[in-house]
């Protein structure tokens, strides 16, 4: 295993430029309060890099401020100020069987496990496993798939008969003569490597039309992180992002050191940075064909015409969108790539949605009273295998998650929470606080139409869902208001309705008679948040103007704590309306005392599914657990031993954990079946090809 190293960013090195190759802007991050933002398409090359280069800039010139004002030393000279710079087909899904719980109906989210109502897969280690179910109630091992790297999420289109699956490549990692290595990395003199990226995304596409023998069709790797993806009808759109390891980023405080100067440094800086290249700045992606050939593709052609910037905005990090028709016999890569910050996606069945920060946390360092705004970005995606740019805009604070943002009758709407991360080192940072947006577009504009703000002072947005012209939001700083917001016009929507209990929710999930399911933190006597306390509510909303809790159930455990994975992964929960079910799962400690004489209690890792019922007029009572406990060791102390996942299937229920999948009745959750899986292992982290 070869360690990840970043080669020392010598004084010498920095300065190999004279001074007067370097250009010093005055005051290239002026204040900002832009309302709106556009992408503006790059029609060559040259500004593609010139803006990369100077945004990289000004982040590291902020940073040495921030340093120097924080005990970097300032002896050599003034503050900077001087030189300050700028399926069809017989069972159906949610009758039949339950599919992954999308926030979108029609739009499949990526995840380790998937069904077509004929087969369940899995992803377990570094395998893809196909169980075959030819009635519900069996569970038949078909095939066994090493996947390269690490296996996170995976799309399946039963129609196409393939399945896509999506493995983090971490590659200081990589084998001696992996056909990767020379693309990505350089041999320094050390005999260490500089690499170009930390991770690569491989999308790895398999031909499932015979379950019993997957076969190769197409290998993709990505310079990039992983984001998220989405599949509808045949066409599959993935979010990556990336920006590109360069010593400079790192290691700028080894100038500082030397020189003892912030504005000698900021010049010696911008000269290292002004040495890069293009391609030292942007992401490439690799085609790997069945036959083992690989071909490195850039990004850069046709002038950078893929590549888009939002106006007023600072990054240089890289959000690429790319897609790919299943049904197409070549599976064309389309790609949008965005400069921007860390993104947020949200997609509809025709619309997708990139939402990012204007700026960095660096840039309030300097522009102290700026506001948090928050760039959306509107993509078509009606067109198989590809996405085309529609329109931008800016709201006023940053997200919570995708809920946050949704697509109704031409609109964007979107819940933020203002003041939220930006000024985290300061003491009098302003308060908080939360709004609804209304966006739509004026040809290449998104412009705010409707809004509605000061909703919970204060606090922070904990959970958002849009459904129709309703929205429900809930904050949190003590105690869970609930709120409730009518948008039938959009032009003006308003807060109608507020509930305060105690703890708070982090999961709202829409159920018939404007009832309200909804999975967060529970609150102990004093009624104060009890972070280990796992809680159930229902809410009726019927009254929109009048909400009220229902019903609330504590999933409590023999230990002290109880923690589930569906408290910030939505694809955890799993409500079955047929039979008005609800599986979460459930971790938690188990007291054995001292077992073994040495002094010391010993403790027993509880995994368990919970069943809930969820009766729209009797409230919340639990039906009874399925407990994959005995799937593990004492010793088995390895990062995925909860019950992850749950699908329903005709009169059966099917618990997926790490080491095991089993069937249930769901009329008294009776053991019917199980296969066993072979789990995550330390070495998972492999490579094969």
């Amino acid at each position: 295993m070869h360690a990840p190293r970043i080669p020392t960013l010598t004084l010498a090195v920095a300065l190999a430029l004279p001074v007067a190759a370097v250009a010093l802007p005055g005051c290239a991050d002026e204040p900002t309060t832009h309302s709106t933002t556009q992408l503006v398409q790059y029609q060559s090359c040259g500004a593609l890099e010139a803006d990369l280069k100077q945004m990289m800039i000004d982040e590291i010139w902020a940073e040495i401020d921030q340093w120097g004002q924080w005990g970097g030393p300032l002896s050599g000279g003034e503050d900077g100020d001087a030189a300050d710079p700028s399926s069809d087909g017989g069972r159906e899904e949610g009758t039949d069987y339950s599919g992954t719980n999308n926030q979108e109906d029609g739009v499949d989210e990526a995840d380790f496990v998937k069904t077509d109502g004929y087969h369940i897969y899995t992803l377990n280690g570094n395998r893809l496993h196909i169980f075959g179910v030819p009635e519900f109630g069996d569970l038949v091992p078909e095939s066994v798939t090493e996947i390269e790297g690490h296996p996170t999420q995976m799309l399946i289109d039963r129609d196409a008969g393939r399945a896509v699956v999506f493995s983090v490549v971490p590659v200081w990692n990589l084998p001696e003569d992996h056909p990767l290595r020379p693309y990505l990395g350089d041999l320094l003199d050390d005999g260490s490597w500089m690499w170009r990226t930390w991770d690569v995304t491989k999308i790895t596409v398999l031909d499932v039309a015979d379950r019993t023998a997957p076969t190769l069709v197409r290998e993709v790797f990505l310079e990039g992180w992983y984001q998220t993806a989405r599949k509808h009808d045949s066409s599959i759109r993935l979010a990556t992002y990336a920006w590109m390891n360069n010593p400079v980023l790192w290691q700028w405080w080894q100038i500082y050191d030397q020189l003892q100067d912030p504005v000698a440094t900021k010049i010696a800086v911008a000269q290292a940075i002004h040495a890069l290249s293009l391609e030292d700045l942007v992401p490439r992606y690799y085609v790997r064909t069945p036959d083992g050939d690989l071909a490195p593709n850039q990004l850069t052609t046709a002038a950078c015409a893929s590549f888009y910037r939002p106006t007023d905005s600072q990054a240089y990090g890289m959000t690429s969108l790319y897609s790919l028709d299943l049904a197409s016999t070549d599976l064309a890569i389309d790609s949008d790539n965005v400069v921007s910050n860390w993104p947020t996606v949200y997609a509809s069945d025709d619309t997708l949605v990139l939402t990012e920060p204007a700026h960095g946390w660096w840039w309030f360092w300097r522009n102290g009273e700026d506001p948090e705004q928050l760039n959306v970005h509107a993509f078509d995606i009606t067109t198989p295998g590809q996405t085309h740019y529609l329109a931008s805009g800016r709201v006023d604070g940053l997200l919570f998650d995708q809920f946050s943002i949704d697509e109704e009758a031409d609109t964007i709407r979107l819940a933020t929470t203002d003041n939220r991360w930006a000024r985290w080192w300061q003491e009098d940072a302003p308060p908080p606080d939360n709004h609804v947006w209304v966006l739509a577009r004026h040809g290449s504009r998104l412009e705010t139409i409707g809004h509605v703000g000061g909703i919970a002072p204060d606090e922070s947005i904990q959970a958002a869902r849009f459904v129709g012209d309703r929205a429900f939001l809930v904050t949190f700083q003590q105690i869970d208001p609930l709120f409730t917001i009518d948008l039938r016009d959009p032009t003006a929507p308003r807060v109608v309705g507020e509930l305060q209990v105690p703890g708070f929710s982090t999961y709202l999930h829409v159920l018939a008679d404007g009832r309200l399911l909804a999975i967060g933190i529970g609150a102990d006597d004093q009624a104060n948040a009890r972070w280990g306390l796992t809680q159930v509510s229902l809410f009726d909303t019927s009254d929109f103007a009048h909400p009220a809790l229902q019903d609330t159930l504590q999933l409590e455990a023999e230990g002290e704590w109880t923690w589930s994975e569906a408290l910030w992964e939505h694809k955890a929960f799993q409500y079955w309306a047929p039979e008005e079910l609800l599986a979460v799962p459930v971790s938690s400690y188990q007291e054995l005392g001292d077992t073994d004489g040495d002094g010391y209690n010993e403790w027993r890792y509880l995994s368990r599914l919970e069943l809930v019922n969820v009766s729209l007029t009797d409230g919340l009572s639990l039906k009874g657990t399925i407990d994959h406990s005995d799937l593990y060791t004492p010793d088995d102390y390895w990062y995925y031993r909860d019950v992850r996942r749950t699908i329903f299937m005709g009169d059966y229920l099917y618990a997926i954990s790490d080491r095991g999948i089993t069937v249930h009745r769901t009329a008294d959750l009776g053991l019917v079946t199980m296969q066993g899986l072979p789990g995550y292992t330390p070495d998972d982290w492999y490579w094969w090809w």
